[in-house]
C-alpha cells in the first residue's frame, strides 16, 4: 500500500509536465489538455482499466480517460474508485483520416438540430447489442455475472455551440443484475462534438444524475481548452458525401458507452458495502 500511495503521489507531482496528451490523427498532431484536477487512466490501474476496455465501442475509437486526481491512489491500488465525476475522449472510425471543414461541419450542426429526433432513434436501435457485449466482457473481466441494460436515453437540445463546436446532454438511465442483486441507476452526461485542425473529436463528461450542470459546464472548459492549443480548421475542402446522421448517432452510442464506468462503480460500492 505504501508503495502505490508514493507512486500516486510521484504522479500528482509530475502533473505540470504532463498536462497535455497529443495524438497523431490524419497526420496532425492534436493537443488535448488534460482537464484541471484529473489524470489520464493508464495500464498502471488494472481495475479502472478493465471497465475502460469495456466502453469500448464498434463505431469509435476510445483515445483516453480521464479519473480525478483524488482517485489515483485507489487506482494504483488496483481497486475501483468512486470515478464520480470523468472526462472520455473518443473518435469515429470513419473520420480518423478526413479532414473536416467548417464548412462540413457547420452542416453536421444543421443535420443534428433538423433531425435530433430521428438519429437519437436510430442510436437507440443499437443500444442493446452494446450492453449485450459489454455485460459479456463486464462479467469476464470480473468474474460476475453482469446483465446490463439501458431502459431509457433522454437527450436534451444542444446548449453550447460555437463555430467550430456544438454539445448536448442526456440522461442515461442504466440498470443491470449482478449475483441476484438487482441495481438502476441514471447518469449525466454531456457530449461535445469538436472540430480542430479539421479533426472531429467526441468529448464526454459525466456525473451522477444530479449534477448536470457540472458535465456541462466542464465539457465547456474542456472543450475551449483543447480549441486554444490547436490550430483552426480549414475553411473549405473538397466536396464529398458524409453522412453527418450517423456521425451524431456514432456520438451518441459512444456516449452511452462511457456512462458505463459512472454507473459500475457505484454498483462496486453498494456490493462491497
Amino acid at each position: 500500500m505504501k508503495l502505490h500511495t508514493a507512486l500516486a503521489l510521484l504522479l500528482l507531482q509530475s502533473l505540470p509536465a504532463l498536462a497535455a496528451d497529443t495524438f497523431t490523427i490524419n497526420g496532425k498532431e492534436i493537443v488535448v489538455p488534460v482537464p484541471e484536477g484529473y489524470v489520464r487512466a493508464t495500464d498502471d490501474m488494472s481495475a479502472v482499466m478493465k471497465i475502460v476496455r469495456q466502453m469500448d465501442d464498434p463505431m469509435n475509437d476510445t483515445l483516453a480517460y480521464y479519473i480525478s486526481e483524488s482517485d489515483v491512489p485507489a487506482a494504483l491500488a488496483g481497486k475501483v474508485p468512486s470515478l464520480k465525476r470523468t472526462f472520455l475522449l473518443k473518435i469515429d472510425k470513419k473520420l480518423r483520416k478526413t479532414t473536416v471543414s467548417k464548412t462540413d461541419f457547420s452542416k453536421m450542426k444543421s443535420e443534428t438540430k433538423s433531425y435530433n429526433k430521428q438519429i437519437v432513434q436510430d442510436a437507440e436501435k443499437h443500444i442493446p447489442e452494446l450492453m449485450k457485449n459489454m455485460s459479456q466482457g463486464l462479467s469476464e473481466e470480473f468474474d460476475i455475472d453482469f446483465d446490463m441494460n439501458v431502459s431509457k436515453v433522454i437527450p436534451f437540445d444542444p446548449h453550447y455551440e460555437t463555430e467550430d463546436s456544438l454539445a448536448f446532454s442526456m440522461l442515461i438511465n442504466f440498470g443491470v443484475s449482478a449475483g441476484g442483486d438487482k441495481t438502476e441507476q441514471v447518469v449525466a452526461g454531456t457530449s461535445t462534438l469538436l472540430n480542430t485542425s479539421g479533426t472531429v473529436l467526441f468529448l464526454y463528461c459525466y456525473a451522477p444524475k444530479d449534477e448536470l450542470k457540472w458535465t456541462r459546464e466542464a465539457s465547456m472548459k474542456w472543450t475551449e481548452s483543447i480549441t486554444a492549443n490547436n490550430s483552426q480548421p480549414p475553411a473549405k475542402s473538397p466536396k464529398r458525401g458524409i453522412d453527418w446522421g450517423s456521425i451524431v448517432r456514432n456520438c451518441l452510442i459512444g456516449a452511452v458507452a462511457g456512462g458505463l464506468a459512472t454507473f459500475l462503480t457505484r454498483k462496486f460500492k453498494r456490493k462491497k458495502g
